[in-house]
């Protein structure tokens, strides 16, 4: 036992001293680690990165790597990034594809690593001069949906008991940054819909904004750009029993009578139900006539006791304009055929 703790401080020192001794030379051995890298690029002024793709093809948003570097610290090769600037020769046009050779000069490789291998090894980068053009705003393609202008532009439903009667948008234009190559092209841009989910009655404005991608490559813009869809009451429909009137001048009423055969018509009329409630406490607004004011005297002036027969289309329409009248419509019941025959007779004298 006194052997054992004999020069116990000596024995310490010497244990600790080798302990950092193999920690020191751990630290100092290198080990390969992999790795991957974001590319990224540092471009000069108004020049877009159109793709970037290895030598056979394939789109390429990272290079993978084998790194060598101090044993234990992998966590330093994290965020790695690959960082190339690109100028266009200005002695070709553009669109033009140049060649970036992955480097370790190109890699945020931290101190004491060393680049072993990347694949690829070389990347090809497609670039074009950013341009801004100004491109006319459309709908996206048309879908099955009710009745409607423009309905393409909105997604999904108003609030219960409405409709949408029209979506537009504006302004017409819209100035679209983007490749030179592709907006050279280019006349149209589709705008993204917009929702409408549980919107009321009335005219709405809502922001919108283009796709951001034209055949494939990404595009912007600065201009405004407003969807006004303008919603209604779901259209109902009421019937309406309306007297035939003649229309006439005083000259012919002197000279004869007119009797139509039809003394009254069934119309539908088509519409928001508040204001086919107000119509219906104010039929006198429906008028149903027949214009004989313009025949010729031939047509409807009997030269004797014979009588005269015509056919005449019947016209029903409001009297005087009133609130809501613009979303309403009228359809014929009854006769189907909106016409009727007037019978001219010579007034006795």
């Amino acid at each position: 036992m006194k052997f054992l703790f004999a020069d116990f401080k000596t024995r310490i020192l010497a244990l600790v001293l080798a302990v950092v001794t193999w920690v020191s030379v751990y630290r100092e051995a290198t080990e390969v680690f992999p790795a991957a890298a974001e590319v990224e690029f540092d471009r000069v002024q108004d020049i877009l990165v159109m793709a970037v793709e290895a030598e056979d093809g394939s789109a390429v948003t990272r290079v993978d790597l084998r790194v060598s570097g101090p044993r234990g610290q992998r966590a330093d090769l994290r965020s790695l990034r690959l960082r190339a600037r690109l100028s266009a020769d200005p002695g070709a046009p553009l669109p033009q594809t140049l060649t970036v050779e992955v480097t370790e000069d190109l890699l945020t490789l931290p101190s004491k690593f060393r680049l072993v291998e990347a694949k690829p090894q070389r990347l090809r980068v497609r670039i074009d001069r950013a341009t801004t053009s100004p491109l006319r705003l459309i709908a996206p393609a048309a879908v099955a949906m009710p009745v409607g202008e423009g309905l393409s532009l909105v997604e999904g439903n108003p609030a219960l008991g409405f409709r949408v009667r029209s979506a537009t948008v504006s302004p017409n234009y819209a100035s679209i940054r983007g490749p030179k190559s592709i907006l050279d092209r280019t006349q149209t841009i589709t705008v993204t819909p917009v929702n409408i989910t549980g919107l009321p009655s009335g005219v709405h404005q809502i922001p919108t904004t283009i796709v951001a991608r034209l055949d494939g490559h990404g595009v912007t813009t600065t201009t405004p750009i407003l969807v006004t869809v303008e919603i209604s009451e779901e259209s109902q429909e009421a019937v309406f029993t309306v007297g035939v009137s003649l229309i006439q001048t005083e000259d012919y009423a002197r000279d004869f009578t007119a009797e139509p055969a039809v003394k009254e018509v069934e119309v539908v009329v088509t519409g928001p139900g508040s204001v086919l409630t107000d119509l219906k406490s104010r039929s006198e607004l429906l008028l149903a006539v027949i214009d004989i004011a313009g025949m010729r005297p031939e047509e409807c002036r009997p030269v004797d006791d014979r009588e005269l027969i015509a056919t005449r289309p019947i016209v029903v329409q409001f009297r005087g304009r009133f609130p809501g009248q613009e979303f309403l419509e009228i359809g014929f019941r009854k006769p189907q055929v909106p016409e009727s025959v007037v019978t001219f007779r010579k007034r006795a004298p």
